[in-house]
Protein backbone atom coordinates (compact mmCIF):
# COMPACT_ATOMS: atom_id res chain seq x y z
CA UNK A 1 0.00 0.00 0.00
CA UNK A 2 1.39 3.40 -0.93
CA UNK A 3 2.68 5.45 2.00
CA UNK A 4 2.83 2.53 4.42
CA UNK A 5 6.21 1.43 5.74
CA UNK A 6 6.74 -2.07 7.11
CA UNK A 7 9.81 -3.09 9.07
CA UNK A 8 11.27 -6.55 9.65
CA UNK A 9 9.52 -6.72 13.03
CA UNK A 10 6.12 -6.59 11.32
CA UNK A 11 5.38 -3.03 12.31
CA UNK A 12 3.21 -0.78 10.21
CA UNK A 13 3.79 2.96 10.36
CA UNK A 14 1.58 5.57 8.76
CA UNK A 15 2.21 9.27 8.39
CA UNK A 16 0.24 11.91 10.31
CA UNK A 17 -2.90 12.80 8.36
CA UNK A 18 -2.37 10.05 5.82
CA UNK A 19 -6.00 8.87 5.72
CA UNK A 20 -7.35 12.42 5.44
CA UNK A 21 -4.81 13.29 2.73
CA UNK A 22 -5.72 10.14 0.76
CA UNK A 23 -9.42 11.03 1.03
CA UNK A 24 -8.79 14.59 -0.20
CA UNK A 25 -6.81 13.23 -3.17
CA UNK A 26 -9.52 10.65 -3.87
CA UNK A 27 -12.13 13.42 -4.10
CA UNK A 28 -9.83 15.68 -6.15
CA UNK A 29 -9.23 12.90 -8.70
CA UNK A 30 -12.99 12.66 -9.33
CA UNK A 31 -13.94 16.33 -9.59
CA UNK A 32 -13.00 19.10 -11.99
CA UNK A 33 -13.06 21.88 -9.42
CA UNK A 34 -11.97 22.10 -5.81
CA UNK A 35 -14.98 21.31 -3.62
CA UNK A 36 -15.73 22.25 -0.02
CA UNK A 37 -15.51 18.55 0.88
CA UNK A 38 -12.05 18.23 -0.63
CA UNK A 39 -10.92 21.41 1.14
CA UNK A 40 -12.23 20.13 4.48
CA UNK A 41 -10.32 16.84 4.13
CA UNK A 42 -7.17 18.68 3.03
CA UNK A 43 -7.39 21.08 5.98
CA UNK A 44 -7.95 18.16 8.33
CA UNK A 45 -4.90 16.41 6.90
CA UNK A 46 -2.79 19.56 7.32
CA UNK A 47 -3.87 19.83 10.95
CA UNK A 48 -2.95 16.21 11.65
CA UNK A 49 0.38 16.62 9.88
CA UNK A 50 1.19 19.68 11.98
CA UNK A 51 0.21 18.10 15.32
CA UNK A 52 1.99 14.88 14.33
CA UNK A 53 5.17 16.89 13.79
CA UNK A 54 4.84 18.41 17.25
CA UNK A 55 4.34 15.01 18.85
CA UNK A 56 7.31 13.53 17.02
CA UNK A 57 9.57 15.98 18.86
CA UNK A 58 8.80 14.06 22.07
CA UNK A 59 10.62 10.98 20.78
CA UNK A 60 13.99 12.37 21.87
CA UNK A 61 12.60 12.43 25.43
CA UNK A 62 11.69 8.73 25.40
CA UNK A 63 8.13 8.98 24.13
CA UNK A 64 6.56 6.90 21.34
CA UNK A 65 4.32 8.63 18.79
CA UNK A 66 2.20 6.70 16.27
CA UNK A 67 -0.14 8.24 13.76
CA UNK A 68 -3.20 7.38 11.69
CA UNK A 69 -3.92 4.02 13.28
CA UNK A 70 -6.59 2.32 11.19
CA UNK A 71 -9.70 1.35 13.15
CA UNK A 72 -12.00 -0.53 10.81
CA UNK A 73 -12.60 0.31 7.18
CA UNK A 74 -12.93 4.11 7.51
CA UNK A 75 -12.30 5.15 11.11
CA UNK A 76 -8.86 5.90 12.50
CA UNK A 77 -7.00 7.20 15.52
CA UNK A 78 -5.18 10.41 14.58
CA UNK A 79 -2.34 10.09 17.11
CA UNK A 80 -1.27 7.76 19.89
CA UNK A 81 1.53 8.83 22.22
CA UNK A 82 3.06 6.85 25.06
CA UNK A 83 5.39 8.35 27.63
CA UNK A 84 6.16 8.42 31.35
CA UNK A 85 2.85 10.23 32.14
CA UNK A 86 0.73 7.64 30.37
CA UNK A 87 -1.00 6.70 27.12
CA UNK A 88 -2.74 9.48 25.20
CA UNK A 89 -5.17 9.26 22.30
CA UNK A 90 -5.23 12.56 20.44
CA UNK A 91 -7.93 13.62 18.00
CA UNK A 92 -6.94 16.65 15.93
CA UNK A 93 -9.40 19.18 14.53
CA UNK A 94 -8.67 22.18 12.33
CA UNK A 95 -11.94 24.01 11.91
CA UNK A 96 -12.85 27.47 10.71
CA UNK A 97 -14.55 29.73 13.22
CA UNK A 98 -15.13 29.77 16.96
CA UNK A 99 -14.95 26.71 19.20
CA UNK A 100 -16.84 26.70 22.49
CA UNK A 101 -16.52 24.00 25.14
CA UNK A 102 -18.60 23.63 28.30
CA UNK A 103 -18.19 20.23 29.93
CA UNK A 104 -19.53 17.58 27.54
CA UNK A 105 -20.75 20.18 25.03
CA UNK A 106 -18.57 21.18 22.08
CA UNK A 107 -19.83 23.73 19.56
CA UNK A 108 -18.20 25.07 16.39
CA UNK A 109 -19.75 28.33 15.18
CA UNK A 110 -22.58 27.56 17.64
CA UNK A 111 -23.35 24.18 16.03
CA UNK A 112 -23.08 21.13 18.35
CA UNK A 113 -20.43 18.56 17.42
CA UNK A 114 -20.04 14.91 18.45
CA UNK A 115 -16.25 15.08 18.72
CA UNK A 116 -16.17 13.77 22.29
CA UNK A 117 -18.33 10.75 21.49
CA UNK A 118 -15.95 9.81 18.68
CA UNK A 119 -12.94 10.37 20.92
CA UNK A 120 -14.48 8.07 23.52
CA UNK A 121 -14.72 5.31 20.89
CA UNK A 122 -11.06 5.80 20.00
CA UNK A 123 -9.94 5.70 23.63
CA UNK A 124 -11.90 2.49 24.22
CA UNK A 125 -10.37 0.91 21.10
CA UNK A 126 -6.80 1.80 22.09
CA UNK A 127 -7.37 0.74 25.69
CA UNK A 128 -8.69 -2.70 24.75
CA UNK A 129 -6.07 -3.39 22.06
CA UNK A 130 -3.08 -2.24 24.12
CA UNK A 131 -4.32 -4.02 27.23
CA UNK A 132 -4.55 -7.30 25.33
CA UNK A 133 -1.25 -6.83 23.48
CA UNK A 134 0.77 -5.85 26.56
CA UNK A 135 -0.70 -8.43 28.94
CA UNK A 136 -1.26 -5.77 31.59
CA UNK A 137 -4.12 -6.11 34.07
CA UNK A 138 -5.01 -2.41 33.87
CA UNK A 139 -4.09 0.56 31.73
CA UNK A 140 -4.79 4.28 32.02
CA UNK A 141 -5.55 5.95 28.67
CA UNK A 142 -6.39 9.66 28.36
CA UNK A 143 -8.25 11.20 25.41
CA UNK A 144 -7.28 14.69 24.22
CA UNK A 145 -9.17 16.79 21.69
CA UNK A 146 -6.71 19.23 20.09
CA UNK A 147 -7.74 22.18 17.94
CA UNK A 148 -5.26 23.77 15.52
CA UNK A 149 -5.21 27.59 15.44
CA UNK A 150 -8.61 27.82 17.12
CA UNK A 151 -10.73 30.65 18.41
CA UNK A 152 -11.13 28.45 21.47
CA UNK A 153 -13.18 29.16 24.59
CA UNK A 154 -13.20 26.47 27.28
CA UNK A 155 -15.73 27.33 29.97
CA UNK A 156 -15.32 23.93 31.59
CA UNK A 157 -13.23 20.91 30.62
CA UNK A 158 -15.15 17.71 29.81
CA UNK A 159 -15.26 15.33 32.79
CA UNK A 160 -13.06 12.61 31.27
CA UNK A 161 -11.18 14.28 28.37
CA UNK A 162 -8.97 17.28 27.83
CA UNK A 163 -9.60 19.97 25.21
CA UNK A 164 -6.55 21.99 24.16
CA UNK A 165 -5.17 24.22 21.46
CA UNK A 166 -2.14 23.07 19.50
CA UNK A 167 0.15 25.53 21.26
CA UNK A 168 -0.78 24.06 24.67
CA UNK A 169 -0.31 20.42 23.72
CA UNK A 170 3.36 19.65 24.33
CA UNK A 171 3.62 21.52 27.62
CA UNK A 172 0.40 19.87 28.86
CA UNK A 173 1.78 16.40 28.09
CA UNK A 174 5.19 17.02 29.63
CA UNK A 175 3.74 18.56 32.82
CA UNK A 176 1.55 15.56 33.63
CA UNK A 177 2.69 13.43 36.58
CA UNK A 178 4.70 10.28 35.91
CA UNK A 179 2.66 7.05 35.81
CA UNK A 180 5.03 4.60 34.12
CA UNK A 181 8.60 3.52 34.68
CA UNK A 182 10.99 3.50 31.70
CA UNK A 183 10.51 -0.28 31.43
CA UNK A 184 6.73 0.09 31.33
CA UNK A 185 6.96 2.78 28.65
CA UNK A 186 9.21 0.49 26.58
CA UNK A 187 6.85 -2.46 27.05
CA UNK A 188 3.81 -0.46 25.91
CA UNK A 189 5.75 1.04 23.01
CA UNK A 190 6.68 -2.44 21.78
CA UNK A 191 3.04 -3.53 21.97
CA UNK A 192 1.87 -0.40 20.15
CA UNK A 193 4.45 -0.82 17.38
CA UNK A 194 3.33 -4.34 16.51
CA UNK A 195 1.01 -4.35 13.52
CA UNK A 196 -0.86 -7.33 15.01
CA UNK A 197 -2.02 -5.13 17.89
CA UNK A 198 -4.22 -3.12 15.53
CA UNK A 199 -5.11 -5.85 13.04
Amino acid sequence: MQGVKKTRQGRTRRSPGQSAREQAEFIADRTWVKTAREQAWAQGAAGEEYVGGLLNTLRCQGWTALHDLKRGSRANVDHLVIGPPGVFVIDTKWVSGSVWVAGPQVRVNNFPQNYLEKLEEQVFYVHERLLAASGRRSLWVQGLLVFVEPQLTVREQPPTFGVLSDDELLSALIRKPRRFSPDEVAELARAANRAATWA
